[in-house]
């Protein structure tokens, strides 16, 4: 179980509208179905004497480290999330794939939707899903082309967009 002085130690930037985390992968950022830890847990110890706790503007998916924006206050929160549906936040993933690619970069644009009705948060490419379109480039690979590294932006950011977009083409994360 992770400690809240833990998650304060891993803040990147801190200011009146935002908090930067550095979310570790594996620590969920909201409550799911089985219950654990979560990011969300400590919110309380990052007010840092402001009135409001802060409040997610976006989500990483459980397996997933990176920078998360938390907003400060109720209007900061609005505005970030203005950013955020209007497309205005560039958002950039590192990942590991195997096998790599053979091109140094492209377009996946594959339409995404659950893979059952009563499993909202698992995906898969579906003809009649969400639009969703990733952009990756080949950073670095292997010497054997086992494994690359890629950079991922997703422009449509759906639900594991990035890890279903990878494996739909054969270079699954």
């Amino acid at each position: 179980r992770m400690r809240s002085e833990e998650i304060v130690s891993r803040i990147l930037h801190r200011d009146g509208l935002m908090l930067v985390i550095d979310k570790p992968a594996g620590l969920p950022v909201h409550p799911g179905p089985g219950g654990g830890e979560t990011l969300a847990r400590h919110f309380e110890a990052l007010r840092f004497g402001l009135k409001w706790r802060p409040e997610l503007v976006h989500r990483l998916d459980k397996d997933t480290s990176g920078c998360l924006v938390l907003g400060r206050h109720p209007k900061a929160v609005r505005r970030l999330n203005d950013l955020f549906a209007t497309g205005r936040v560039e958002k950039t993933y590192l990942a590991l794939v195997a096998p790599a690619p053979a091109g140094d970069a492209g377009e996946i644009d594959l339409p995404l939707g659950p893979i059952a009705p009563d499993k909202p948060w698992r995906m898969k490419v579906d003809a009649e899903g969400q639009p969703s379109l990733t952009r990756y480039a080949v950073l670095a690979r292997a010497a054997d082309g086992a494994q690359a590294l890629v950079r991922l932006e997703p422009v449509s950011g759906r639900t594991h967009q990035l890890r279903v977009h990878a494996a739909s083409i054969g270079h699954p994360i």
